[in-house]
């Protein structure tokens, strides 16, 4: 899982990225600090489930992905099996090419589990 994880910091632009259950503990990441990342892991699971009950609330379905945009870069949730795919990026990337390398992430993981 972690080589998997550490592969979406090769694309340009992305700063850092992890892998959390929705319960926040964090599975995997590329994070220097331990610390960030229990941060970001715990946050970015009440985030992704709260707009999960949102969207089923208003009768769009379940959540997919999410994007958070912030003056200095983006945040990008997208649900793989169980768990949250979390990437950081810069202000300026292409969110088109790293959702889709995190969809792909996403198969990986998939396909390791199945093994």
């Amino acid at each position: 899982m972690r080589k998997i994880v550490e592969d979406l910091n090769r694309v340009d632009g992305v700063i850092g990225s992890l892998l959390v259950g929705k319960d926040g503990l964090v599975v995997a990441s590329t994070l220097l600090d331990g610390e960030d990342a229990e941060v970001l892991g715990a946050m970015s699971a009440a985030v992704y489930g709260e707009i999960d009950k949102s969207t089923k609330r208003i009768g769009v379905g379940t959540l997919v992905d999410a994007i958070i945009d912030a003056r200095e870069g983006s945040i990008l949730l997208l649900e793989a099996k169980d768990l949250i795919l979390v990437v950081i990026t810069q202000r300026v990337v292409n969110l088109g090419l790293i959702k889709m390398e995190m969809r792909r992430a996403a198969r990986r993981m998939s396909e390791a589990v199945a093994i």
